[in-house]
């Protein structure tokens, strides 16, 4: 690995700007910014790798994928995940701006690149293709072949992901696994291993008057006609109740705990072994996605339990409503002619997203809520990669090997369109890598630059990535 680290270290200052260069061209599908621009510039960086296919995916939602695909003559394919965008980030809070990309002095770390997307995917990304980039200078060829996929609408539920892995199912079928890069150690330099994820199911919910037959039809009225003239809203409002029963919080959906698995024994000491990695911390603290500022009923779990139920358990959620006229300003005199609610189902192993979706619609319909629209915004599977698949063993040997530590979370609460890999029989890891970075898709998100005796710093983690790929195209 030496005369990769030799030209790392002498190419290490343009590869901090390529990284830079990434981040500070926003990607935020909530409100279509830079989507497009960040598929050009991925594009750019594909052709400049050597890409013999680069191709820009438009979709009905204007935020665009790209599909490339690097053929070096290599026996093995590996399918390459991408997602471009991220959160916003208005800049309030943060020490430095989100999308300056500065290398900041950060307290206790030292040198960091503080930007949205800097632990959140971005930056690693661009690590992984400046050791691509690499490998191809001093080798002349990467040791596998690569079909990289990417999106920009990943924060926006990845509406377009499942046509896009349609559209070339014939090559993805032919892979050999699918990988996501990340930057992954904590700053005791402790790599967690991601196996398995939720099944993700974002819907959206309509009434209208207009398919109702009651209510204002083509427009909004004025308020003082309630006395006389239905709501939409409070129907919404009303069906989405039904779902739920307001005492134990338990989903009433006919059937949708059928496929729920009762937790297994090999499964509880997983849970039992990733608490003991996390010593005087409570479950607030160390899963991921929650945080320390809320409260409820699951506040008497213990560690264990919570992770348990994080992992194993399905969930409901309304991520947000809307309805007629919410300012600013005074115009409030209304009885709206619609409303919406954007929901998402989180399903563990044992379910089956489109037969979960079936079952809400039959649900609206028995209660009498059949006027509901329902709209599939997207809809994926869970999956959990074994330790045993070739992907992960090439990951588990370099660590052990260089005596890293590292550890196996089993599930996460999240999910994703990289769910589809597996079913093409592709084993597959998200968000792995060595590097020190924190706070992704909070304020004052960084990666740490240099290295140190616990964690990775940038050309390490570049090194690994290379590392990776010779060992997985020997395996």
């Amino acid at each position: 690995m030496e005369k990769y680290k030799t030209y790392l270290e002498s190419h290490k200052q343009e590869d901090i700007a390529r990284i830079q260069e990434f981040l500070r061209q926003p990607c935020i599908p909530s409100n279509y910014e830079g989507c497009t621009e960040s598929a050009e510039l991925l594009m750019k960086y594909y052709r400049e790798l050597g890409c013999q296919e680069v191709e820009l995916i438009k979709t009905d939602s204007g935020r665009p994928g790209v599909f490339a695909y690097l053929d070096s003559g290599a026996k093995k394919i590996l399918v390459n995940y991408c997602m471009l965008d991220t959160k916003p980030a208005d800049g309030v809070g943060w020490s430095s701006q989100p999308f300056a990309a500065d290398i900041v002095d950060k307290e206790g770390v030292g040198k960091v690149i503080m930007a949205r997307g800097a632990q959140g995917r971005k930056a690693p990304y661009i690590s992984w293709i400046n050791a691509l980039r690499a490998m191809q200078q001093i080798d002349g060829k990467l040791p596998v072949n690569i079909l990289f996929l990417a999106e920009s609408e990943e924060n926006a539920g990845s509406p377009n992901y499942k046509s896009f892995v349609k559209k070339y199912e014939d090559r993805i079928a032919k892979a050999d696994a699918a990988f996501c890069p990340g930057a992954v150690q904590s700053k005791e330099g402790k790599v967690k291993l991601t196996l398995g994820y939720k099944g993700l199911i974002n819907l959206k919910f309509t009434c209208s008057g207009l398919k109702w037959g009651k209510g204002p039809q083509q427009r909004a009225t004025h308020a003082a006609a309630h006395a006389l003239v239905e709501s939409p809203t409070w129907r919404l409002i009303e069906a989405l109740s039904t779902f739920r029963d307001h005492k134990t919080g338990k989903l009433t959906i006919r059937d949708f705990y059928s496929d729920e698995k009762p937790i297994t024994p090999e499964e509880y000491a997983a849970a039992e072994k990733v608490c003991a990695e996390f010593p005087g911390k409570s479950w607030k603290q160390f899963l991921p996605m929650i945080g320390t500022d809320v409260a409820g009923d699951s506040d008497k779990l213990s560690n264990v339990e919570a992770c348990l139920k994080f992992w194993y358990s399905p969930s409901f959620n309304i991520n947000g409503l809307a309805s007629g006229f919410t300012g600013p300003g005074t115009e409030v005199f209304r009885l709206p002619n619609q409303a919406w609610a954007l929901c998402d189902v989180r399903v563990p192993r044992g379910y089956h997203a489109q037969k979960t979706i079936e079952r809400i619609r039959e649900h609206l319909v028995a209660n009498g809520y059949g006027d509901i629209e329902v709209e599939v915004i997207a809809a994926y599977e869970p999956y959990q990669t074994g330790l045993d698949s070739t992907l992960c063993k090439t990951i588990t040997g370099i660590l052990d090997e260089k005596k890293i530590p590292w550890f196996a979370w089993p599930f996460v609460g999240g999910g994703g369109p990289w769910s589809l890999f597996p079913e093409y029989g592709l084993p597959t890891l998200f968000d792995v890598g060595l590097g020190y970075g924190a706070n992704a898709g909070g304020i004052d998100e960084f990666l740490a630059v240099e290295s140190t005796s616990e964690y990775a710093g940038i050309v390490d983690s570049e090194l690994f990535f290379i590392e990776f790929l010779e060992r997985f195209a020997q395996a």
